[in-house]
């Protein structure tokens, strides 16, 4: 799969898991996340900063970053590789469970 492939895969499978009110954030859905995906809070800022990019929104998503964690982000996202494993790894995390999250 191309990275673009990945990444709409990865939209879908979330989609699934989080239906139409999505993922908020919260701490209780972090937690619920990690126990039945996997993903961890910093996969998901990860995934964020992915998703930020492909918005063109990634100068303002990383502007309360301090200068050596914009570095670090930049240059991950400009290696396609780790970019790709990355989205990959994701979308195995996203399909490992059929679980839904149960919004309140």
């Amino acid at each position: 799969m191309t990275k673009a492939e990945l990444f709409d895969s990865v939209v879908v499978e979330m989609g699934r898991v989080w239906g139409g009110r999505g993922f908020g954030g919260e701490f209780e859905a972090y937690d619920w996340l990690l126990e039945y995906y996997g993903i961890t809070e910093e996969d998901d800022n990860t995934w964020m900063d992915i998703c930020a990019q492909y918005r063109g929104e990634l100068t303002e998503a990383l502007a309360d970053l301090t200068e050596q964690e914009r570095a670090e982000v930049l240059a991950f996202l400009a290696d396609d590789a780790r970019v790709t494993g990355f989205l990959k790894g994701l979308l195995q995390h996203y399909q490992s469970s059929g679980a839904v999250y149960p919004h309140p």
